[in-house]
């Protein structure tokens, strides 16, 4: 099959071709710009969390399944990942009122290092600040895991996780992100979004 292109007499393209062209170019863009816009509007819906009964309100990703059944209020995990879910979780633990932060995580690295293949604390004692300017500390770590699949054997995966805690009305209240270390940076940005719409 053969295409003919008319062009006009000295060879050029006339006024209507470039007319068409730029159409074409502007209806590309144009496409370009909602598409992108509908993909960052369908990653980035959320669900809505509220718990009067702990005072907490938090916006959490929409496609994510989410968990009150454990020793913590509330649990979010990207079930649809490949590989370790992406985890946020939410906790509330009672405290005296002179007792530091580090007795917390203290307390939580003892029981991980029982529980978790590996479990390494890369730092603790960071200061953080919360959305509304309330001082929080921080303990990042690592640990390792496997598929819990019978059928499946696969190498450890390891896993970094942040512990963010602030002491709130005579309760230590823990913010913990989980992610693969290889895709900790990428989705950390969830964890930051959670933070800013987190209530309590």
């Amino acid at each position: 099959m053969t295409v003919f292109e008319a062009l006009d007499a000295n060879g050029s393209l006339t006024a209507r071709q470039r007319w068409a062209h730029n159409l074409v170019i502007l209806f590309a863009l144009f496409a370009f710009f909602i598409g992108f816009n509908l993909r960052e509007s369908a990653l980035n819906a959320t669900w809505v969390y509220t718990n009067i009964e702990a005072g907490i309100h938090a916006e959490y990703p929409q496609n994510w399944l989410i968990d009150t059944q454990g020793d913590y209020v509330f649990r979010v995990r990207d079930i649809s990942q490949i590989g370790y879910p992406t985890t946020i979780q939410l906790s509330v633990q009672p405290i005296g009122s002179n007792a530091p932060p580090r007795y917390i995580f203290d307390a939580l690295t003892l029981n991980r290092s029982q529980t978790l293949a590996q479990y390494n604390v890369l730092s603790s004692g960071m200061l953080f600040t919360l959305p509304d300017e309330s001082s929080a500390t921080s303990m990042v770590y690592i640990f390792a895991t496997t598929e819990n699949d019978p059928f499946l054997k696969s190498i450890p995966v390891i896993v970094r996780g942040q512990d963010i805690l602030t002491i709130k009305r005579g309760q230590a209240i823990i913010l913990t992100f989980l992610s693969e270390a290889t895709t900790y940076e990428q989705n950390y940005g969830i964890f930051e979004r959670f933070i800013t719409s987190l209530e309590f």
